[in-house]
């Protein structure tokens, strides 16, 4: 089945998409639509992750993912601070469209610096380049500095230490929609639940992903209560042959 765009009246009222964004391989059909939608609006067009999300009848969490997709890959900037609310709260960050192939800024118009070469579709030829300037480069480097100590942390916490890798992606993605302290406290606190059984719990990248630091206390578990009590009825024997002894 082919797909042909044909020609149409309103040709000439068009949102100015460079053709490499709308056909870069590393973006889902999903990030492409929602960069396609926001670039369709004139600058300083503002527009929420719930207004988007009713406006295309899919739920916050399809638009947050699609947002966080395009912020990987430059599309989107997130402000450095968390706007807040009137009562003083912290609200969401701003994201501001930026272009991932922006030029190095020498005053030479074409001139680029360490380029990246984006895989060609398939039927496509050639490649196309763009530069990802030296200071975004450092940037991410601290930025994956940071993440691996703030998970050092986590993985100390966390209760079952499996699948260390796929954690940590999972991690990094965390971070970028949750606060570290509140991540953290979440996982000290399943590690301490007395209801959490060890050959139940998570694995770490699955609790992660789930944002499960917002459950709170596990619920009642009377397996988990016969546990205790054994372990209980076990060390005390243990101290009374001790006594005896």
């Amino acid at each position: 089945m082919a797909l042909i765009r044909g020609h149409h009246t309103f040709d000439d009222q068009f949102a100015q998409i460079p053709n490499a964004w709308l056909r870069d391989s590393r973006l889902s059909l999903k990030a492409i639509g929602l960069l396609a939608q926001i670039m369709s609006h004139s600058a300083g067009w503002s527009m929420s992750i719930r207004s988007l999300a009713r406006v295309n009848g899919n739920g916050t969490d399809t638009i947050k993912a699609a947002v966080l997709e395009l912020e990987k890959f430059g599309y989107l900037r997130r402000s450095k601070k968390q706007t807040q609310n009137a009562d003083g709260t912290f609200a969401d960050y701003k994201f501001v469209t930026a272009s991932p192939y922006s030029l190095m800024d020498t005053g030479q118009q074409g001139v680029t610096q360490n380029p990246v070469t984006v895989k060609p579709r398939h039927g496509e030829t050639g490649h196309k380049e763009y530069q990802e300037p030296i200071e975004e480069q450092s940037t991410k480097n601290s930025k994956r500095t940071t993440a691996q100590k703030l998970f050092d942390e986590f993985w100390k916490e966390y209760p079952r230490k499996l699948d260390k890798g796929k954690a940590f992606k999972a991690f990094s993605s965390a971070i970028s929609r949750e606060r570290f302290e509140n991540i953290l406290a979440g996982a000290i606190q399943y590690k301490s639940d007395p209801n959490r059984i060890d050959e139940f719990t998570k694995y770490p990248a699955s609790w992660l992903n789930a944002d499960s630091w917002d459950n709170g206390p596990l619920p009642e578990d009377s397996r988990a209560k016969k546990l205790r009590e054994r372990t209980q009825q076990e060390k005390l024997m243990k101290e009374w042959g001790n006594e005896s002894e």
